[in-house]
């Protein structure tokens, strides 16, 4: 399991290294200015990419997205709180601003049993496969984000949320299925030390 989720960094170097451009490119890095991440902000999670966006990320890297099994066992091992760090949210070890993305490694107090750091509050993180009931689409999300909708019940729970919970994030169009509070990391199958995190 990465330790961290993808930056707009990683992201950045993806893009030139294969000039990636996707089939529907509406909403496709709505953040970034003129093909550049915004400034000052190389290093939070790159956020405003698709689930195909994301997995065309994880091919090139040699990776992949992980199931929402290994994340969860990722974030909490065999931990009985619900939180990385214990049973309790706590201040300094997660994005609680409602403001915006911070830097993946601006709270290591909040790392995992593993040493994944950044999985809760910061962006929620695709997971897994696609999912169908053959009349909906959708993907799981983890984690939570740094933003707390309260204009609508129809939005997913904001703000951090424990690592033992997901949401269904209903896929309808790649541009619609891009938003700036759903980022990703990488796992990989390839044999490992002692640790998850990459």
């Amino acid at each position: 399991m990465g330790r961290y989720p993808v930056t707009n960094r990683e992201f950045n170097t993806f893009l030139r290294a294969t000039d990636y451009r996707p089939v529907e490119a509406r909403n496709f890095l709505r953040h970034w200015t003129e093909g550049q991440p915004p400034r000052g902000q190389e290093d939070h999670p790159v956020v405003w990419v698709s689930p195909s966006d994301a997995e065309a990320y994880a091919r090139w890297a040699e990776l992949r997205l992980p199931t929402d099994e290994e994340w969860q066992w990722a974030a909490l091992g065999e931990a009985r709180g619900p939180w990385p760090w214990g049973r309790q949210i706590r201040p300094n070890h997660c994005n609680q601003s409602g403001t915006g993305t911070s830097a993946v490694s601006a709270f290591p107090e909040g790392a995992s049993p593993f040493g994944c750091q950044d999985m809760i509050g910061n962006a929620w993180e695709w997971v897994g496969h696609e999912l169908s009931d053959d009349w909906h689409h959708w993907r799981l999300i983890r984690g939570g984000s740094y933003y707390r909708p309260d204009a609508s019940i129809w939005y997913a729970e904001g703000g951090p949320l424990p690592a033992n919970a997901h949401q269904r994030f209903l896929l309808m169009s790649e541009g619609l299925n891009r938003c700036g509070t759903v980022g990703f990391r990488c796992a990989s199958d390839r044999p490992r030390s002692s640790s998850p995190a990459q």
